[in-house]
């Protein structure tokens, strides 16, 4: 049985009061075109054309502009694995192929870059969709503190620490916690696996005298793309309402290359009510989902720039809204 389908979310509760055409259009929205996997090779391609191109332009040089060269490639590479790591939601989603195997197989190979174990993100991940914000979201930060004081410290920490933090902690202790015996052993034969597989990158890079590659094009990129990474995942939840359905979760409408690096995983309210549907559609949700929303007052914000100055600024006991959006 599909990922999907055996997801308990929010969609039910919404589909069977929609309009008959709006349930129709909503349930057309998870149709696969297996065109859009193209990104599945476009970003790994990416990745390997940018660590290239430094490398030609900053040979022979010295002074600032090496370095300015190495820092937009080490910017642009950990943009790139970033958008790798959400290749692995969707997969473990079910949303990229029409094949269970596949999707399994690509759950695990596009963690790998980034040190993920893709059966335990999948467990946690899964139960995060199940519980949002809730006691058992292991997601959840507000469970982490006892005093105001605490929250506000594990707030501000989190900018900076939340992707290495979930990495390392959350998600293999989540994923043994609460994975089936099954889950469990793969999520040990996958950390293993990926130990297997980096120690052998590390081992031919240094025999072949690129040591410096692995510092230039895969170490400082994944640091960019955990800031990242930390940025779009407490803007998803954080400083939202626990009250209702549709105000857990916050949309960052952005720009649309933006967008297409997120593989649209900002319109992340969107996904957290039709977790089914493929990424390039999570924008035709956004448009449809207005009439549904419109006895609530969901969190929308227009940037992750703009989201993230807010919260800095106003911490971690108030709701951050877009309150200029029009819609």
């Amino acid at each position: 049985m599909p990922v999907a389908n055996r997801e308990r979310t929010a969609s039910h509760l919404l589909l069977r009061d929609l309009p008959p055409e709006l349930g129709v259009r909503f349930r057309e929205l998870h149709t696969k075109v297996p065109a859009w996997n193209l990104v599945c090779v476009l970003y790994p391609l990416a990745w390997i054309i940018a660590a290239a191109t430094v490398e030609r332009l900053s040979a022979g040089r010295v002074g600032i502009l090496q370095w300015v060269i190495r820092v937009i490639g080490i910017v642009l590479i950990g943009i790139f694995i970033q958008a790798i790591a959400i290749l692995m939601h969707e997969a473990l989603h079910g949303n990229l192929f029409r094949s269970a195997r596949l999707n399994r197989w690509a759950t695990f190979a596009f963690g790998v870059p980034a040190f993920f174990s893709g059966t335990a993100y999948k467990v946690a991940h899964l139960n995060h969709h199940r519980q949002t914000r809730t006691e058992q979201d292991q997601d959840e930060i507000s469970n982490l503190y006892r005093t105001p004081a605490q929250y506000r410290a594990i707030f501000y920490a989190l900018f900076f620490t939340a992707t290495f933090m979930y990495l390392f902690t959350v998600l293999p202790r989540t994923a043994i916690r609460i994975g089936t015996p099954t889950e469990r052993c793969a999520v040990v034969l996958e950390y293993v696996a990926i130990v297997v597989i980096c120690s052998g990158v590390i081992i031919w890079a240094v025999s072949a005298d690129h040591a410096d590659w692995l510092l230039w094009y895969w170490i400082l990129p994944v640091q960019v793309a955990m800031f990242l990474s930390n940025i779009r995942g407490l803007a998803e939840h954080l400083c939202t309402s626990k009250d209702h359905l549709l105000e857990k979760t916050r949309t960052i409408t952005s720009n649309g290359l933006v967008s297409f690096l997120m593989l649209n995983l900002n319109y992340h309210l969107e996904h957290h009510l039709f977790p089914g549907v493929p990424w390039y559609n999570l924008r035709k949700v956004h448009a449809e989902i207005r009439p549904v929303c419109a006895a609530a007052r969901p969190f929308v914000e227009r940037s992750y720039t703009r989201y993230a100055l807010k919260a800095l600024l106003q911490g971690p006991f108030h709701e951050i809204r877009d309150s200029g959006r029009g819609d």
